[in-house]
């Protein structure tokens, strides 16, 4: 049996299952497609049987809607440097001991490979 055959099997067994089913990949297809005009389509004319937590969510899509409209128009976001903050917080947290930002510092531009380590000879 298909994975496609087990969804349709368990989405039919229930109304409501169906229809936030439904909604839920009408709205996933917005997101991949970018298409905010059908976002807002379908975040206005949903189902009244839908799940109460779809019904949450879809408040909450709507409230904001225009943060979601200014990501699909512009193509710049923060998750780099989002990441890089998380990163050094991580680091901060894990090397406490360092009493020296030099160190501290260094330290980050090793592990982001901003920095090579030279090895001696001596070593």
């Amino acid at each position: 049996m298909a994975r496609s055959d087990v969804v349709n099997y368990l989405i039919n067994t229930d109304a409501e299952l169906k229809q936030t089913y439904l909604l839920y990949q009408d709205v996933l297809y917005c997101f991949r497609k970018k298409d905010f005009k059908k976002l807002k389509q379908v975040l206005n004319n949903i189902n009244p049987n839908i799940s109460n937590y779809m019904k949450t969510s879809i408040k909450t899509l709507i409230e904001f809607l225009p943060y979601i409209k200014n990501t699909f128009e512009n193509k710049y976001h923060n998750g780099f440097i989002e990441g890089n903050n998380i990163f050094i917080k991580v680091i901060k947290r894990i090397a406490f001991r360092f009493r020296s930002f030099r160190r501290f510092k260094t330290r980050i531009m090793i592990c982001k490979g901003l920095l090579k380590i030279k090895k001696t000879a001596n070593a």
